[in-house]
């Protein structure tokens, strides 16, 4: 009863909140005659917005109609600049149409919103279109100053096709948007929307482009191309702008009235201040290495784990309702900014931005002996992740290894599986502790013995342990995502051939089913790019599939699989992929994905002339291997 439970919980897919639609929601206080929070406009005016949001909705990728759109709204803007700004359905127009505006209306725009910062920087409205002023200012300042991707002898500055004096009266607005802020600091650290602001003053003039974790902002037009995707979890590097030395020395300066406040020992307790600190860790980390070392320092001594901080005895936590488990109060007790989340995303923060040294005394003054404790816990086990993410050292690795090998059954029983993933990516970057990993997620998973050893892989993907009902446990089962990654994590370490074994006998059906599953069709890279899988590994697979092959270019995840398989494929490999492709190819061409595989692989030519077909492909394929 309970492996049936288990089951259905395993495959119960998560309901996602649905969300508010602006449009539909701006459309319908307009007939109440609402129009829209804040401060009021015209009713023709707002009209005319939510038609043009209907339209910037729809799609707009012609580059001149875009310029002709923007041009003229702001043009209507003219004369109700604030009170546009400061309603809901204006701030938001606006805020959409800035980054393409021209330089006479953003300049127009700084000139009037300047004189008003105060007011503005605090509204809970127009506070986004001063932060949107800021961005588009700084990249027009900043852009002509990278280096455009040009081979080395030609590497140039870039031109973004603006007058020197625009770029010079961006240039200003941003210094002294930033200063002006400076000179605010203590009234917009507690402002909620003025507190954001900063946040975005240090981002531009250090020239972060993307914090870690953070999705970019996608805007409602739609464009051809997107080349920001965000900064996904378990990296450990960000890319930088380049920017004036001028921005820099004020970020320093930001730094050292903030370390100097007296409160600053409370700043990483509160949400609010926590979220600023944060972003300053990050700024500093690309102005001034020494700043950051003795930031962080100063956070450790005085909030982390300040001298002297006795932690609550085991009777004490054992009476707090907020504790689940035995396992949370046994062992060691917790330094104080273990209590508080916001204070451990700043711990976060400093362990991604720190050098090995600093990095060495955070681990020995709040993690050690006590990852096993952290590691089980609902919001600490991210901290751990992060531990683990940026040791580049061997020698601390395998301690924190030895001590979360034996916590395996711990973590797959409460879900913190993320630490599973940051263990195996640790295995992999600093090559150690590889084949213990596998050793032990093996036995964790009840696969160790016998003949379950064949189903390791399978249970690796579910992250569940092996049951008593072993046959039906490769039927639609639901593949976990941290699962996916381990798999493909361990199929580039240097003996990868119990996770490859256990793929290969696995029934056809089951591999179609992965390979066409949208978490599982990333194993098909791993097993086809992996530096240590045989050959004949990859070869005794792709006979496996033999019949399978059609079915798994038609579907959306699977023609993904089947691209990366084919590429893998030998010439005579190839060949029979075609035949069987070629041999129901209108059922093919029935989906749209199936079909781009036919267009590709120029299926229609294999049909009419085999021979002509080999000679026209894999020739060409023979010359590129040469």
């Amino acid at each position: 009863m309970g492996e049936d439970i288990q089951h259905s919980n395993e495959n119960k897919k998560r309901q996602r909140k649905k969300r508010k639609n602006f449009i539909s929601n701006a459309k319908k206080y307009a007939k109440k005659g609402q129009l829209g929070r804040g401060t009021q406009i015209p009713e023709e005016l707002y009209q005319y917005f939510v038609g043009i949001l209907d339209v910037i909705k729809e799609g707009i990728q012609d580059p001149d109609e875009r310029e002709a759109l923007v041009k003229n709204v702001l043009e209507r803007t003219k004369g109700e600049e604030l009170n546009v700004v400061g309603n809901q359905l204006g701030c938001r127009l606006v805020e959409l149409l800035l980054p393409y505006s021209s330089p006479d209306d953003l300049e127009r725009f700084i000139e009037i919103l300047s004189p008003e910062l105060r007011r503005l920087c605090a509204d809970n409205f127009s506070s986004h279109v001063i932060e949107t002023l800021l961005r588009v200012s700084c990249f027009r300042a900043t852009e002509h100053l990278q280096i455009s991707e040009e081979p080395a002898a030609k590497k140039k500055k870039k031109d973004i096709g603006f007058s020197e004096e625009h770029l010079k009266a961006c240039h200003e607005f941003t210094i002294k948007l930033c200063k002006y802020a400076l000179n605010n600091l203590e009234d917009f650290v507690w402002d909620p929307y003025a507190n954001h602001i900063l946040r975005s003053v240090l981002k531009c003039l250090s020239g972060i482009t993307l914090l870690p974790g953070e999705k970019p902002k996608v805007n409602l037009f739609k464009e051809t191309v997107q080349d920001k995707k965000g900064i996904p979890p378990h990296l450990t590097s960000m890319e930088y702008k380049i920017v004036p030395d001028e921005f820099k020395e004020i970020v320093v300066e930001f730094a050292n009235r903030l370390s100097s406040w007296p409160q600053f020992k409370d700043m990483p307790y509160e949400n609010l201040t926590s979220g600023l600190l944060q972003v300053l860790l990050y700024a500093v980390k690309n102005v001034d290495k020494k700043l950051t070392k003795d930031l962080v320092n100063k956070m450790m001594d005085e909030s982390f784990v300040p001298e002297g901080w006795v932690g609550k005895s085991v009777d004490e936590k054992k009476e707090e309702k907020d504790i689940e488990t035995e396992q949370e109060v046994e062992g060691n007790s917790l330094p104080p900014v273990f209590e508080s989340e916001a204070a451990v995303r700043l711990l976060e923060a400093a362990l991604f931005v720190v050098k090995k040294k600093t990095y060495t005394q955070i681990y020995a003054r709040c993690f050690i002996n006590r990852l096993s404790q952290l590691a089980a816990m609902p919001m600490l086990n991210f901290t751990v992740q992060r531990l683990i993410d940026n040791c580049q050292i061997k020698e601390e690795f395998e301690p924190m290894f030895d001590e979360l090998s034996i916590k395996f059954d711990t973590l797959l029983a409460c879900g913190n599986t993320g630490v599973l993933v940051a263990l195996a990516k640790a295995c992999l970057r600093i090559e150690a502790r590889q084949s213990q990993f596998v050793q032990t997620l093996e036995k964790s998973l009840n696969c160790s013995e016998g003949e379950n050893q064949k189903h390791f892989a399978i249970q690796c993907l579910r992250l569940a342990p092996l049951g008593g009902n072993i046959s039906a446990s490769t039927e639609g089962f639901f593949i976990h995502i941290h699962g996916s990654v381990i798999v493909q994590t361990m199929l580039d370490f240097q003996r990868p051939t119990k996770t490859v074994q256990s793929i290969l006998e696995q029934q056809p059906e089951t591999l179609l089913y992965i390979f066409s599953e949208a978490k599982g069709c990333h194993v098909a890279d791993a097993l086809f790019k992996g530096r240590f899988v045989g050959v004949k590994a990859r070869d005794k697979l792709i006979w496996k599939l033999k019949g399978c092959f059609q079915t798994l270019a038609m579907s959306q995840y699977g023609s993904r699989a089947f691209e990366k398989i084919y590429e893998a494929a030998s010439n005579e490999q190839k060949v029979k992929i075609m035949a069987e492709l070629s041999d129901k190819s209108n059922l093919l061409n029935s989906t749209n994905y199936g079909r781009l595989i036919a267009t590709k692989l120029d299926v229609a030519a294999f049909k009419l002339s085999q021979s002509k077909w080999e000679q026209k492909y894999l020739k060409k394929n023979d010359k590129k291997s040469d």
